[in-house]
């Protein structure tokens, strides 16, 4: 049986001066919780589709469905790779 979760990336509401990054990607396996977070550009709330895979695919997961858009924010069904 697959375990599937949920991807939400979202732009980060602190401050530019005190944070670093402006795109945080959570992903809930279980009770243990993925982050990942990085400068993306544009600044205007667009979500690159290949950039969003590449970072699920970096925590060890892979995109099960299309990237849904919905107020700000982007949603997939991902499950981890094998031997991940």
């Amino acid at each position: 049986m697959k375990n599937y979760c949920v991807a939400i990336c979202q732009l980060s509401d602190q401050p530019p001066e005190d944070f670093d990054v402006n795109t945080e990607l959570l992903i809930l396996e279980g009770k243990e919780l993925h982050v990942a977070t990085w400068d993306a550009e544009p600044r205007d709330g667009g979500f690159d589709v290949l950039v969003l895979n590449d970072r699920v695919s970096a925590l060890g997961f892979m995109v099960v469905t299309d990237w849904e858009f919905l107020e700000g924010r982007a949603y997939a069904v991902v499950e981890r790779r094998a031997g991940g």
